[in-house]
């Protein structure tokens, strides 16, 4: 007698994606919001408890740091949400409204991320300096590059199954921030902040984005096959000249 696998439900999948992704994401932008919007400015003693060596840091770019967790923030929690199918679906002015408050708040956070690089914490591990300035400078990168990716497939080209494919990729940059902060926790706890931190560059987000990748390119393997996943990765630097793989499919049979 062979057993099959049980396929997950969409009820089980919403759930899955609020436990993994939403709840995570509403916890740590608030998290950080309270922190450096109320804790730090009315306690600044905490400062001696929470991240001593980046004191001089926040007193010198402070208006870099808190845009970067402000709109960062507001991207954290807008981009899973936007996300849900129910809301593209029954509310598509919703979703565009939030898609652009989303946009919006990446394009500034990404910029004061860009800046903030160069002035990251470098920890003692020889070579830290460059290991968390690529690393979170790349970043910064990734993040505007799929956004505008992502933006220009349905603003110019209408490509709703692109548009999808790098929205996903671009929300598991603004996921990292999780990623980020549950590396940071665990490498305090083994107390290694000042060897480790500099690692977080790299490992701090390149994982969430991986993992964003093979999500997006399953997406569309539900959608359209897994021709169509193929097909959006090889001419992306030409979006004007890939067709859905069903839309390519109707054209030859009309």
């Amino acid at each position: 007698m062979t057993t099959h696998p049980r396929q997950m439900t969409p009820r089980s999948r919403r759930r899955g994606v609020l436990a993994l992704v939403v709840v995570p994401s509403v916890v740590v932008a608030t998290s950080m919001l309270a922190l450096y919007l109320v804790v730090l400015p009315l306690f600044p003693a905490v400062h001696q408890y929470y991240f001593p060596e980046s004191t001089a840091t926040y007193a010198t770019y402070r208006v870099a740091i808190l845009g970067h967790i402000v709109f960062a923030s507001v991207a954290l929690i807008v981009g899973p949400i936007n996300l849900y199918n129910g809301l593209r679906r029954r509310h598509r002015a919703a979703h565009r409204r939030l898609g652009t408050a989303y946009a919006v708040s990446v394009s500034l956070a990404a910029t004061f991320a860009l800046f903030m690089s160069f002035h990251a914490y470098a920890g003692t591990l020889p070579g830290g300096r460059v290991l968390i300035t690529s690393g979170l400078f790349t970043l910064g990168c990734v993040w505007l590059a799929t956004l505008s990716l992502a933006v220009r497939a349905i603003a110019v080209h209408h490509d709703v199954d692109r548009h999808s494919f790098w929205m996903i990729i671009n929300i598991s940059a603004t996921y990292s921030a999780v990623l980020f902060r549950l590396l940071n926790g665990a490498i305090v706890a083994v107390g290694r902040f000042e060897q480790l931190y500099p690692l977080l560059g790299w490992l701090g987000w390149v994982p969430s984005v991986a993992v964003g990748v093979l999500l997006a390119r399953r997406h569309l393997a539900r959608r359209h096959g897994r021709v169509g996943t193929a097909s959006i990765l090889s001419p992306w630097w030409a979006p004007g000249r890939w067709t859905p793989p069903l839309e390519s499919a109707a054209r030859r049979s009309g």
